[in-house]
């Protein structure tokens, strides 16, 4: 029954963290949002809810990143813009789940090499999705960094940089994508300290993948593109949970969204 209420409290709590503070009621689209994606949770969750949950944390934690793709998928349908998971990097073990002001994902690369403040051609793995006239961020530097010109591994800035940036920082366009908070709800565990319920893996769960620094966009149609840490399109990709008494649990996701079943 602990197990019922949990998954109970998610609904609920779900639900509440949809809600605005407007006091003008809610928009049709709106309501079909929550029902959309509370009717996906319940597809993922149903048979634990109802028959219990004698999985291990590396089934949970598979479960956990199962439905999240599924969510992310119909962010991007209901809200008509790209929507993207990835792994929190401010905090490892952290699902993060963000909206974007376009319907697609192309515009994403990395620094191939570290920038200086003085540069204003900036060397990228791919300038895929990217047009002249897009301003952009630049690992942390958002100010002026606007596109004159490009060629298939380099961007010109209109001024220099400004900051010096790491090699690897993400190069995207700025102010295009922002956190979904739907489901980034903080549960108080004392001592200062909060753990994300329904984003965060489980304790003692560590987590490898086939993609280093992987992120799994939906355009608003619901398809999905795989990145790799160079902002490369790849044909799937491998989330292996590994719990502390040696479970282990693979996830596949392939290109496109569909999830690979053993």
């Amino acid at each position: 029954m602990e197990k019922q209420g949990k998954k109970t409290k998610f609904l609920n709590n779900f639900i509440q963290s949809l809600k605005t503070s407007k006091n003008y009621g809610y928009t049709l689209v709106e309501v079909l949002t929550v029902l959309i994606i509370l009717g996906i949770m319940g597809a993922l969750m149903g048979p634990r809810l109802f028959f219990g949950d004698s999985s291990s944390a590396s089934g949970d934690a598979y479960n956990l990143a199962k439905s999240l793709v599924g969510v992310t998928r119909q962010r991007a349908i209901s809200q008509t813009s790209a929507a993207r998971l990835s792994f929190d990097p401010n905090q490892s073990d952290k699902f993060l789940i963000e909206i974007a002001n376009t319907r697609g994902c192309e515009a994403l690369t990395r620094l191939s090499e570290a920038a200086v403040s003085s540069q204003t051609d900036i060397k990228v793995y791919s300038t895929t999705g990217f047009q002249i006239g897009d301003k952009l961020k630049i690992g942390s530097d958002t100010t002026s960094n606007e596109i004159t010109g490009k060629d298939n591994t380099t961007i010109t800035l209109g001024v220099a940089l400004g900051t010096s940036q790491n090699k690897d920082s993400t190069v995207e366009l700025v102010e295009n994508w922002k956190e979904d908070s739907a489901l980034n709800l903080k549960k108080n565990i004392g001592n200062g300290k909060y753990i994300y319920e329904y984003l965060q893996l489980p304790e003692n769960v560590t987590v490898t993948s086939n993609i280093t620094n992987w992120t799994l966009c939906f355009n608003s149609r619901g398809i999905a593109t795989i990145y790799d840490n160079s902002g490369n399109s790849q044909a799937k990709l491998e989330l292996t949970f590994k719990d502390g008494s040696s479970n282990e649990e693979t996830l596949t996701i392939l290109k496109g969204g569909a999830i690979e079943t053993n």
